[in-house]
Formats: structure tokens, C-alpha cells, sequence
């Protein structure tokens, strides 16, 4: 999965968590959503998903062509080994390939991003740096009876107008300088909101929320969840603080919100700051607050397990239970290709691995996989090209070429020696009976190679049957016809053991053997 579809799959669940949360926000626990925002973040930021049956990439999964051509011992090779074309110098690619434009502009984008949060996090640390120690007997009775594994410091400036928290290993609470500090209610309230942020690291997660935006600067959808994500953060604590003093105190937290807002602080991205969100949802959420009762708790694993199944998980068809993708493709399925011919003289082609078998027709088969149109270098053919290669690569010195990676580049004496030496090595391939191809269907954009002595035929004894059940199962091959008649009637002796099969349907298999 590269970044375009992390960014997409990723996009999909945002927008999905963006509507849930219009609809279900002041109706179950708002840490629902920060566990909603999380697995969005997983989707971003890690290049696989679990499949599902339930998935709606399911909806699109769509049959992919094959491609190139694959042989019982060989694939498809580059045209030259070490990363030169072998047709003419004007196509060649350089042994170091340049970053694409695309590339180069996302590059650009992230460092613009980190750059920004960067800059406003240290802007606001130096003016941390100049706050002073709070010594207040209410603090530090507070203090006392929130006792952490972390040691909390209470600290005031005049540089910031609201409260906010920064710091991981030693956190900092850090309220301004006109904080009301005999009003214990506002301060109770303040300090156990911001501890809520404490406990929970949220600064982490605001930083790695700040970390998934700078590198998928260019999805709208994932500056959406950043802004959301951050007021879910402040809901949530506020929902935890509400719990804590009791649901009549909604209105005095309320308003202690109210007076914060109107001298909030500047943009702190990396801090806990307790009034940068939208105050007016926040309200709303506040006023709303209700015990949390066991359907409220059901409706959210609902939700949480509903849109992780059917958004963040992958299609069912990506997994290995595939049947269109590299289904005969020896270097990556491991399995057995077969070909044979029935009664009527039709021929068919059927694979085999350690889970599935599959049967197509030749036809079926030709149709979805052709066979190319292949021209084979001979070394004689291959040896007078060389020498005419050579001295075309000499009188290219000095000159310029352009390749769509490379871009424009002048060509060197190295640079001949390398592409002439790897031509020399694919002739001394071709001598030792290396198989190179000099057209595919025509074109000399595309090489396959091969190796016969990789490639052996044998003879053997297999039967193919379905099942009444429907399922298909392939015997073989073997080397003798006595081989091959032990193992099926075992098998249906099993099976008729099993209760997985009666004794006329064994018996009508183990005959079609007698007849192979």
C-alpha cells in the first residue's frame, strides 16, 4: 500500500467518523471518538489493513489484469540488469534515478508542515521558559490530593491568557497571570481539567495528530480530523470533569469556560490549551452531559466496531483466498500449475496450492492471459548487434540524452563501459543458454528472460474430481497409476469414515480412477 492509498483508505474513515460525529456526538461517550480518531490515524500512517468480508472496499474490488508474463522458472527482467534499457542510448536510464516532481513537491510540503508546528512550538516554549512558580496554598493542597507518578508544576505567565499544559515527563500546568487564585472553584475546575490532559498524554497524541498532517498535507479530509480530533480531546475532558464534580455543576464549568474564552491564548499546536476549541459545541456538549447508561456504552461499541469493520479494513479479495491475483504465478503463489485434456479432448488448465484449486478452461485461459509474441536473441544475432553497440555507445560520449526517471543527463566514458559490460554479460548468458528475447509482441521496450535447464517436464498420473458438495480436489501428479488409485480410495474411505461422503459416490470416484 503506498502513501496516495494510505491516504485515501485513510480519508474514507475520516469522512465516515466526521458524520458519526455529527449525528452520535452528544449521545454517547466522547472517548468514542478519540478511539474513532486513533484507528483513523493507524489507517494513515501503517501500509496494511485486516481484511473483511464487510469491508466496503469490497463494493469495488474489481478483477486486475495480470501483469507481464510469468514462466514455469523465469519472470520478467529489466531490459538490463543494472538499470540500462537495451535498446538505443537514447532511452537509456542512469544507474542513479532522479526523484520525481511529485515527490519532490510532497517533500516540500512536509518540511513546510513540520517547519510550521515546529516554529510555533518553540515560539511558545521560549515563552514558557520566562513563566514563574505559582506558591498558592490552594494549589498546593490541590496539589496534594492529585497525587501522580509524574511531578506536576503549577506555574503563571503574562504571556498567555488561558490555561494550557505542556510537558510530557514533567508536565506543566501554566495559568496567566490574572488568574483570580482565592476563587477555588475556577481553580478546582482549571487544574483538574488540565490534569485529565495529564494523565492521558494528550500532547502525544496532539503530536502525532500534527506528524499524520504534515505528511498527508495535501488531503483536505486529514486537516479535517486534525481540527476535530483536537476539540474531541477537549470534549472528552470536559465530559471527565463534569463526571467528577457531578452533574450539577455543568453551569458553573460552563461559565468558568465562558470567561476563559474571552482572553484566549494564541495558536499553542503542541500544548493542551483549555479554550482553543469551538466554545459554543463545547458548551452544548457540556449542558448535555448525562450519566452513562448501558445502552449509551452498547451504541458506542456498536459504532466503534461497525466503522472499524466496514472502513478501516481492507477487502477480502486482497487476501490470499484471492482467485484473480497471480493465481498460476509460480514466484509468489508457491502452487502447482497443471495442464491436461479430457475424454472430449478439450484441454484445461488447473492450479493447486495448499488452500485453493482452481480450473479453467484453454480458452478462458488464452483469453485472460495471452501469450505473447516472442522473439529470441540467437548469440550469433545478439553478438553482431554488441559489436555494433560498441561503437554506436563511443560516439554517444559527450553528447546529451534524456530518460523519463534520470531526466536530462551527458553521456560518459563510465557510463559506456557500464552499459557495455552489462551487454557482455547478457551475451555470455546467451552462450551458456540464457534465454533473451529481442521482441515481445513486436516491442523491445519489454525483455523476458529464462533459463531451460530450470525448466523440466515429467510424466505422471493425477485425477481431477468435483464433489457433491461442490467442492474441487485434485489427486497427483504421481509417477505410477498405482500411486494415484492408493490415495483416492483412501481419501474416500476417510471421507465415508467422516460421514463427509456415501459409499456410492466413493465407490463412482475410485472407478473413474480405474478408468484413468
Amino acid at each position: 500500500m503506498n502513501l496516495l492509498q494510505m491516504s485515501f483508505t485513510g480519508a474514507v474513515m475520516i469522512l465516515a467518523v466526521t458524520v458519526i460525529r455529527a449525528l452520535a456526538i452528544n449521545k454517547v461517550p466522547k472517548k468514542t471518538f478519540l478511539v474513532l480518531w486513533g484507528i483513523a490515524l493507524v489507517r494513515l500512517m501503517i501500509p496494511f489493513s485486516l481484511p473483511s468480508w464487510f469491508s466496503i472496499y469490497s463494493l469495488w474490488n474489481r478483477e486486475m489484469p495480470t501483469e507481464g508474463m510469468n514462466t514455469a522458472a523465469g519472470t520478467l527482467i529489466p531490459v538490463i540488469p543494472a538499470g540500462y534499457q537495451a535498446a538505443t542510448p537514447h532511452n537509456t536510464v542512469g544507474p542513479m534515478a532522479n526523484v520525481s516532481a511529485p515527490e519532490i513537491i510532497w517533500i516540500l510540503g512536509c518540511v513546510l508542515c513540520a517547519f510550521f508546528f515546529v516554529a510555533a512550538y518553540w515560539k511558545s516554549y521560549k515563552e514558557f521558559q520566562m513563566s514563574l512558580p505559582v506558591r498558592n496554598d490552594g494549589i498546593e493542597k490541590w496539589l496534594e490530593t492529585h497525587p501522580t507518578r509524574r511531578t506536576i508544576t503549577v506555574r503563571q505567565s503574562s504571556l498567555v491568557s488561558s490555561p494550557l499544559t505542556y510537558g510530557v515527563i514533567h508536565p506543566v500546568i501554566l495559568l496567566p497571570k490574572t488568574t483570580v487564585w482565592n476563587n477555588e472553584e475556577t481553580l478546582h475546575y482549571v487544574l483538574t481539567h488540565e490534569l485529565v490532559h495529564i494523565k492521558r498524554f494528550d500532547i502525544i497524541t496532539k503530536v502525532v495528530l500534527a506528524v499524520a498532517l504534515c505528511i498527508h498535507w495535501f488531503n483536505p479530509l486529514v486537516w479535517v480530523m486534525y481540527v476535530l480530533a483536537n476539540r474531541d480531546i477537549e470534549l472528552s475532558c470536559d465530559e471527565t470533569v463534569i463526571r467528577q464534580f457531578g452533574e450539577n455543576t455543568r453551569a458553573a464549568y460552563a461559565k468558568v469556560l465562558i470567561s476563559m474564552e474571552e482572553t484566549r491564548s494564541g495558536f499553542t499546536p503542541l500544548c493542551n490549551n483549555f479554550s482553543r476549541n469551538a466554545i459554543e459545541e463545547r458548551i452544548t456538549a457540556i449542558m448535555k452531559t448525562r450519566k452513562t447508561t448501558v445502552v449509551s456504552l452498547v451504541l458506542a461499541a456498536v459504532i466503534v466496531a461497525g466503522t472499524t469493520t466496514v472502513f478501516a479494513t481492507s477487502a477480502l479479495a486482497e487476501s490470499k483466498d484471492s482467485m484473480n491475483t497471480n493465481y498460476y504465478d509460480a514466484e509468489t503463489s508457491g502452487g502447482l500449475l497443471i495442464s491436461y485434456t479430457d475424454d472430449n479432448g478439450d484441454m484445461y488448465y488447473v492450479f493447486e496450492d495448499e488452500n485453493t484449486t482452481w480450473t479453467m478452461s484453454a480458452e478462458e485461459f488464452e483469453r485472460q492471459h495471452p501469450s505473447p509474441v516472442i522473439e529470441w536473441w540467437t548469440y550469433d544475432e545478439y553478438k553482431n548487434w554488441l559489436d555494433n553497440e560498441r561503437e554506436s555507445l563511443q560516439e554517444m560520449i559527450g553528447e546529451k540524452s534524456w530518460t523519463a526517471s534520470q531526466g536530462e543527463f551527458v553521456w560518459t566514458q563510465e557510463m559506456v563501459d557500464e552499459t557495455i559490460a552489462e551487454y557482455e554479460k547478457m551475451l555470455q548468458d546467451i552462450k551458456d543458454g540464457m534465454m533473451y528475447s529481442r521482441t515481445v509482441d513486436g516491442e523491445t521496450d519489454i525483455m523476458v528472460g529464462y533459463d531451460p535447464k530450470y525448466i523440466s517436464s515429467s510424466f505422471g498420473y493425477e485425477l481431477f474430481v468435483t464433489l457433491e458438495n461442490g467442492e474441487e480436489k485434485l489427486f497427483g501428479p504421481y509417477e505410477t497409476h498405482s500411486e494415484l488409485h492408493a490415495a483416492v480410495e483412501s481419501f474416500c474411505n476417510d471421507q465415508v469414515k467422516l460421514g463427509n461422503m456415501n459409499q456410492s459416490e466413493a465407490r463412482e470416484i475410485v472407478s473413474q480412477c480405474v478408468q484413468n
